[in-house]
């Protein structure tokens, strides 16, 4: 850890250095004191008032706490992504119940498998292209962009929905075959498989706008830059799990409020998300409005420092990028972890209904499961307190490595119930590691990358967790027999270990030798 000095000027630097990471330092009297009262006295400019006001005054010399102002950002942007959070998951919910609907009973999962394959295979070819986008554009006209894409697309998607359920209660109704092969219907199938599959693109472009850029750059501008992340990262993942437990029930309600006629849920889900999008919309203009930094040019490129071919904005550019940043090893690791199936996804859920549980109880387990999730977030900032970052991630990935285990051991458990608990448990359990060490990572790069490159980056880092979980499509469509689960689970844990030791590999060598702020 550096002197007293060095760890306030990067307290107080727009960007941390990327070979400097460490626990924070608190200040010592002399000197040090000294650089302090000259930082409060001549704070970075952090807002601007309306036009034609004075500029806020600096605080007082001594005060401590976040720069003025703070308090009424943080609000804005809870709501902003509670509203797009809640809105995102409620989408993806009912788009499978519709889709399940849709096809034939025959071939009742083929629909949503297909569409999930080809959303992950988009993200991860189109996703590193909506990154240098955010990294070329002013931020607040290319979230704008983002959002009227997102909710375009979800409208789209809702649209072609409502006439394919249409056509099959036209079909039922005249008591003839429905099809999904007539050329009406296989257009309108494309068109929600595409409508979707950019809904949830511009969905995970406006969350690396906000997390890996707005939020890293406001934090920027505060005198404890890593402690308002980790503050602000603990709520905004609280913010997630909570949306990611409730919304799918709102969602429900919803179909289950127009079982007769699903078209009425297509339109609701239309119209909800155009009354969010005003919501964020506001939100973000008075954050920026209020926060003079997001305001501000970005980061020039590094004098001497040559990017890839086409300045990084192309799929290999990006990855070079990524590849090219000290925390690349982490973010494998996180991404790696998208391969696993047990996770209470649709592959682990359709397995359990076979092994006989009720929906009742598996919409129970799987929200006792989310809901211990939360503690993750609680671990991390608990941690984040007392231990650096990395080791923080190296305690985290391995109470997850060593819980899923458990779960793995219970495929081989020949007493059912037996073999079916310890499968719950374990997942369960591992939810605590996997959100810690995600939020972890998560804050290594926030800290860690230039703010000239921060939407590749982070747009490499979702394509590559894109590029994972269509592995557990894959997997899924190869030993889709129930029978052969344990195959799935066996290689999912693979995964598990091979992003352990990534991380590991991480920590072992530059890890111990980085400062995190």
């Amino acid at each position: 850890m550096g002197s007293s000095s060095s760890a306030l000027s990067r307290a107080s630097s727009s960007r941390p250095s990327a070979e400097s990471f460490s626990k924070r330092a608190t200040p010592e009297k002399g000197d040090g004191l000294t650089e302090l009262d000259s930082l409060l006295h001549s704070p970075p400019p952090l807002y601007s008032g309306s036009p034609g006001d004075a500029e806020a005054p600096p605080p007082p010399p001594g005060a401590a706490g976040p720069a003025a102002g703070l308090p009424r950002v943080r609000p804005l942007l809870y709501l902003s992504h509670f509203t797009s959070q809640w809105t995102e998951r409620s989408w993806e919910f009912t788009i499978v119940l519709l889709l399940t609907f849709i096809s034939p009973p025959e071939h009742a999962l083929f629909l949503v498998s297909s569409y999930g394959l080809f959303t992950e295979l988009v993200n991860l070819l189109v996703m590193p292209a909506v990154g240098a986008y955010i990294d070329a554009s002013p931020r607040l006209s290319a979230f704008r962009v983002i959002l009227l894409g997102q909710n375009s697309s979800v409208i789209i998607a809702s649209l072609a929905c409502f006439l394919l359920v249409s056509s099959k209660d036209d079909a039922d109704d005249a008591g003839v075959a429905y099809s999904l092969l007539n050329h009406r219907n296989l257009y309108l199938i494309v068109a929600v498989h595409i409508a979707g599959a950019l809904a949830t693109l511009f969905s995970a472009g406006s969350t690396v706008s906000i997390e890996k850029d707005w939020v890293p750059q406001i934090s920027s501008t505060t005198p404890d830059p890593s402690a308002w992340l980790t503050d602000t990262n603990v709520i905004m993942r609280q913010i997630d799990l909570s949306c990611k437990i409730l919304a799918p029930a709102f969602a429900g309600g919803v179909v289950a409020w127009y079982q007769d006629d699903l078209r009425g849920a297509c339109v609701v889900m239309s119209v909800f998300n155009v009354s969010t999008i005003c919501v964020e919309w506001m939100c973000t203009a008075a954050i920026y409005k209020r926060c003079s930094a997001l305001n501000s040019p970005k980061e020039p490129p590094t004098p001497g420092k040559k990017e890839p071919a086409g300045g990084g904005g192309s799929f290999f550019g990006s990855l070079a990028l990524f590849f090219g940043e000290p925390t690349a090893l982490p973010g494998l690791a996180l991404s790696i972890l998208y391969m696993n199936v047990m996770s209470y996804g649709s592959i682990m859920t359709a397995y359990v209904a076979w092994r006989g549980m009720s929906p009742p109880l598996i919409g129970f387990t799987r929200g006792i499961s989310a809901t211990i999730g939360l503690l993750g977030t609680l671990a991390f900032k608990w941690s984040s307190a007392y231990l650096s970052l990395p080791v923080a991630g190296m305690y985290s990935i391995i109470w997850q490595a060593i819980a899923l285990g458990v779960s793995v051991g219970g495929c081989f458990v020949g007493d059912a119930p037996t073999s079916l608990a310890m499968l719950i448990i374990g997942v369960a359990a591992s939810r605590i590691g996997l959100w810690s060490f995600d939020m972890s990572v998560s804050q290594m790069m926030q800290e860690s990358v230039p703010e000239k490159i921060r939407g590749r980056v982070g747009s490499v880092q979702t394509a590559l967790c894109s590029f994972f979980s269509a592995i557990s499509y894959i997997l899924g469509l190869v030993w889709s027999a129930p029978e052969t689960f344990t195959v799935v689970v066996v290689i999912s844990y693979g995964g598990v270990l091979m992003a352990l030791m990534c991380f590991a590999t991480f920590y072992l060598g530059r890890g111990r030798s980085m400062e995190f702020s």
